[in-house]
Formats: structure tokens, sequence, C-alpha cells
């Protein structure tokens, strides 16, 4: 038992003598242990970025930062209490920001673990939450400048200033407000029988401009439908299977409960609404930033029953109540907010009649490979679309669209083309006439150019 206690003896004596020779500015560090904590797991680009070449622009961290400061200076924090706000920032995902990335959210909260009130200072809040995106910290990416945020400890572990960025908006009313009724916490993503968000981010989204991009099985991406709006694309597309008397949502099979009309009906009916001041009176579409845009939704048919497309028309009722749909009025297409497309195995002839289909509202994607086979018009059809593998390489592949864009256009259908080998050939597809750009990743739409 000796050993053990003189080893203690000594190490308690090596520290006491160290203590006494250590300088006072060391000491006081020790005592406060100021510093940063951790890093969090989503880059945020730091400074505001320009993206689509100067088109559109996006929120960096510190303007983020800064917003919350302000609302939060003078507030008091009681023990153990909490001080919160989320706000929009661009995830980057560690990539050069100019060209990749998409609309986020960054957490700011102050946690004061101590047993008196903590009031918070602007400045001192900035100096705090800024130290996770100084240059050269440990939360610092230098290749893109960027920051993963995270928590910056205050004294001796007694208050902690944390800065979180999510791919989703929170559960409580925290959104661009305070909220000082405990943590805030990530919604979870709805991927059944409601909307992918609830509440919806009505005011996020307000300054995207939109881009010629189509989500492409929008309902794939982790957050459905706000992704592909967040990104600016101006379509998306969901595969659906009728299943009883209703449609619902899955590539394969079926997703139970997951159907058209919780997951894109009503969500868009609700955007519409408040672009349009609670009425649906108005002529604004989804994209505040741009209200005379129009937004496709593409529902692609998994099932040849018949009455799936009776399925889709009774889905779509929230969106034609409204005035919402597109339509054909005799031989003039009337363009409203939405155009809703039916591809795979919906039936072109009853599309082109109207059969069973109030207004005409629903239009047909043609195939771009035959457009003479069918008699595709601009009041039965809005897409033409077709793989983009199964295009004739003679005399070129070029020479191919540029064709088929000139038939398709002339006939006033838009072109798309699916199974694309990569997104880099984005640029070369636009540069051809190519009207939507079949999307993926939603983050390289920051390069796309911007609808003007």
């Amino acid at each position: 038992m000796k050993q053990p206690m003189l080893a203690a003896a000594c190490t308690a004596l090596g520290l006491y003598v160290w203590v006494v020779h250590a300088s006072p500015v060391l000491l006081q560090t020790l005592a406060t242990r100021e510093g940063v904590s951790s890093c969090w797991k989503y880059w945020m680009v730091i400074d505001d970025v320009s993206i689509a070449d100067g088109g559109d622009s996006r929120k960096g961290y510190n303007t983020a930062v800064d917003e919350f400061c302000e609302q939060a200076d003078g507030w008091s924090v009681g023990p153990d209490g909490y001080l919160s706000l989320a706000t929009e920032v661009f995830l980057n995902g560690g990539k050069d920001p100019e060209v990749y990335g998409l609309l986020g959210y960054v957490y700011f909260e102050v946690h004061n673990k101590q047993g008196n009130d903590h009031t918070v200072e602007k400045e001192k809040c900035k100096e705090y939450l800024k130290k996770l995106s100084e240059e050269g910290g440990r939360c610092y990416g230098p290749r893109n400048k960027d920051t993963k945020g995270g928590t910056w400890q205050v004294g001796d572990n007694a208050v902690s200033y944390h800065a979180l960025g999510s791919k989703v908006p929170p559960r409580e009313d925290a959104l661009n407000k305070l909220y000082a009724d405990g943590t805030i916490s990530e919604q979870q993503v709805n991927k059944g029988s409601g909307s992918p968000l609830d509440p919806w981010p009505l005011d996020s989204l307000g300054g995207v401009r939109p881009v010629a991009c189509h989500s492409h099985n929008d309902y794939e991406r982790e957050v459905p439908l706000f992704s592909a709006l967040a990104a600016g694309c101006v379509a998306v597309e969901a595969d659906v299977h009728l299943v009883g008397d209703d449609v619902e949502i899955g590539h394969n099979r079926p997703a139970r409960g997951r159907t058209l009309r919780k997951q894109y009906v009503e969500p868009l009916r609700d955007i519409l609404d408040h672009n349009n001041g609670g009425s649906s009176d108005g002529g604004a579409g989804v994209f505040g930033a741009k209200p005379d845009q129009g937004f496709t939704l593409m529902v692609d048919f998994k099932t040849t029953d018949t009455r799936t497309l009776d399925a889709v028309v009774a889905a779509l009722e929230p969106l034609r109540e409204a005035g919402y749909l597109s339509n054909a009025d005799g031989d003039r297409f009337v363009e409203r907010q939405v155009t809703v497309v039916a591809s795979g195995s919906a039936p072109f002839d009853r599309i082109a009649s109207g059969d069973g289909i109030p207004n005409r509202d629903v239009f047909y994607d043609a195939d771009v490979n035959d457009l003479g086979g069918r008699d595709y018009t601009d009041t039965n059809s809005y897409y033409a679309s077709a793989n983009y593998k199964d295009l004739s390489r003679k005399p070129s592949l070029e020479e191919t669209i540029r064709k088929q864009v000139a038939e398709a256009h002339e006939i006033g259908l838009k072109v798309r083309y699916y199974s694309l080998p990569g997104e880099s050939e984005w640029e070369k597809l636009m540069e051809l006439g190519v009207d939507m750009l079949n999307a993926d990743d939603m983050s390289n739409a920051a390069r796309l150019p911007r609808i003007q």
C-alpha cells in the first residue's frame, strides 16, 4: 500500500509546484475552460455566397449569427434555461459553395447551466459563435471557407452557445424568432400519411429564384418537395400505384398510406394559398422571388388499371378547387400555377379527350423519340421525354437532340431526358435547347442559371 500512496503524494507535490510557478493568465484560462467543445456535422458557408454565376445568393453562417445575436441582445436566460432561434443558412456539403449546396437551417441555442441568470450581450454572443467559424479554428474548413458550427463553452462549462446546422426546420415555433420554452428540435420528415414537413416553413423559400430542373423521383429526396423547392427546381416527379380508390407513392411498390394528395397536393395548396395572401384568387406561384413562374407536378403511373387516372384526378381536387391547375380550354392551353403531367402507364387517349378529367387539367408526357406517332398537341401534352441512353448517335447525339428539341418546340412541348450519364451533362443539354434538366442531387442545381 505504500507505493501507491507515495506515488499519489509525489503527484500532488508535482501539481502543487507546477501551479505555483504557472502564469496567472494560464491559471485563469484553466479556471474558465472557454473554447470550442465540439463541432457539428453539416458544413455551412461562412459568408453570404453568390450562386448560379451571380444569378442568386444565399445566406452565410456569419450573417445568421448576427441576426440571432441582435434579436437575443439583453435577454436573460434563467438557471438551466434555454434561448433559441433557427434561421436559414446555405449548407454546402464541404464543397465549393458557388456551385454546390442547398438551403438549410442553423439552430442557435444559449444554454445556461449555472445557478444564476445569464444575460445575452450581442457583441459577446457574436464573438462566441464566430469563434466556430474563425479561420484556422477547429470547426473551420480552409478549402471552401466553411464551418461545421458546434458548441462554444463559456466559463467553467457554465454557459453553452450552440450553432448546429440542419436540413430541416424545427418542430417548435422558432423559425426566425426567439424561443425560450426549452430546447428546439428537428422535424422528423414524414414519408408516410402526412405532409413531408409539419409545420411547413412557408417563408423560408421566399428568396429562392427558380431554375429549370426536374426533381426525378422526388419522393426519394431526404425532404420530399422541400428539397426541390429549396434548390429552385420548377418540377417534381412522384411515382404512384393504385391502392383501392387512391394512389400511393413508391417506385416498385407503394408505401402504404403515403398518398399523392398528402405528400404533394396539399402542401402545394398550402404554399400557394400563403403566397397569395391566404386566398386562392391571386396569380402568385410557388416561388416568391418570381411569382409568375409555373410549377410542374409529374405523376408517373406505375399501374395500368384505368382507375389509376380516376384516383389521380380525385387526389388533385384541392388544387383544382382553388383554380391552381393549368387546363385546356378548347384549343387553348391555359397556364396556371401548377401543371400536372402524367407519364408511365397513363392512358393518352383518355387524357387527350378529357375523359373523366374536369377542365382537362391533366396533360401527357409525350415520347420525344416518336412525336409523329400520336396526335400530340399543347392541349393534351406538356412534356416530351425520352431515355437519354436510347437516343440515336447517327449522325451524332447532338444532332438528334437538336432535331427533337425543334420538333417538340414546334408543337409547344418542353423537352426532358432522363437516365443521364451524370449531371455534368446539364450544360451541354442547355446549349442544345433542352428545357428541363433531370436532377437527382439537388445541391448540384446551385450552379445552374436562374430563370429570368
